[in-house]
């Protein structure tokens, strides 16, 4: 390759990467795979990402059509070229080793982006189920619609008055504020349905008022996972929740107490209908799920769920 020819290329290289890079955000993003590597409220960051280096392709684009119209020397080198044949031999040398050596580097470092866009392409996009909960440590549905301003419509539905006396059971500290009134629509609901809009926060508001939802029907669909310091007829049924990214996943779930527990798999997919009690696990007080039926079922595409971060704002 021509010295004069060597500028315009690595253009074009940055050029070809950059779009590929946002070509493949874009993808993610239109395909929804990208809620298998970040939550749903950084998306706003993704499709920025994918503008800039949008952006930043033509602009790379611009300078490579410029550098075709400016004329390069047959040597950018700094050496004297004198018409001694000695001189020239030597040089000759020397620009033939550097040459080499340089296009290592370059090879090197445009591998260094290539390689992620090449395993992006060939791999599937593989979301984490129960087997990442090993050694984690678990922490105690389906999607539903939402109104206007965000809440399940389940629960939109059951907004308005509250009963004295239901406000006498769920009273909390300032901290647990918002919990509690979730904790009043979830009262109302004559089965308590663990769908993917605020599944952590349901959970959350379950375990805080274990009590008060004692006796209660519940549903949930999710993976089945097992660890240390359970009972022969308990298991964990649970979903990998993921606050910020793929990083900080996590598993949220129930234990859940049957007879024949040992007959259902880790990792497969099953929807738990039961009744809410408490137990202990690990000298720790946490809610239960005595289970009355016990049914197939496939896993999400999306089987992640994600907190909400405004839970306090929709809750009136």
């Amino acid at each position: 390759m021509k010295n004069g020819y060597a500028p315009m290329v690595h253009h074009l290289l940055k050029v070809v990467i950059l779009f590929a890079f946002a070509a493949y955000l874009v993808s993610l993003v239109f395909t929804g795979e990208i809620l298998l590597f970040v939550a749903p409220h950084l998306l706003k960051y993704v499709n920025m990402a994918a503008v800039g280096l949008f952006l930043f392709a033509l602009f790379q684009l611009y300078i490579s059509i410029r550098s075709t119209k400016q004329s390069s020397p047959g040597c950018a080198c700094p050496h004297d070229h004198s018409n001694d044949g000695h001189s020239d031999h030597t040089h000759h040398h020397e620009h033939h080793h550097g040459e080499a050596k340089s296009a290592w580097k370059h090879a090197v470092l445009y591998g260094l982006f290539v390689m992620p866009l090449l395993l992006a392409a060939l791999l599937p996009n593989q979301a984490f189920a129960g087997s990442l909960a090993k050694g984690s440590g678990i922490r105690s549905g389906e999607t539903t619609a939402v109104d206007s301003n965000g809440v399940p419509i389940d629960l939109a539905q059951l907004q308005g008055s509250v009963d004295a006396k239901v406000k006498a059971m769920f009273t909390t500290d300032k901290y647990n504020r918002d919990y509690a009134k979730l904790g009043m629509l979830l009262y109302k609901q004559d089965v308590v349905e663990m769908k993917d809009e605020w599944f952590i926060e349901k959970l959350q508001s379950l375990n805080l008022f274990a009590d008060q939802y004692a006796g209660k029907q519940v549903k949930i669909k999710g993976f089945i996972y097992r660890e240390n310091g359970l009972l022969e007829n308990q298991l964990f049924i649970g979903r990998m929740a993921m606050t910020h990214c793929i990083a900080d996943i996590s598993p949220y779930g129930i234990i859940a107490e049957l007879p024949n527990a040992s007959r259902y798999a880790n990792d497969s997919w099953v929807t738990i209908t039961g009744t809410i009690d408490k137990t202990t696990y690990h000298d720790q007080p946490v809610i239960k799920i005595k289970v009355q039926q016990v049914e197939p079922a496939t896993a999400p595409v999306i089987p992640y769920v994600y907190p909400d971060w405004d839970l306090g704002k929709k809750l009136k």
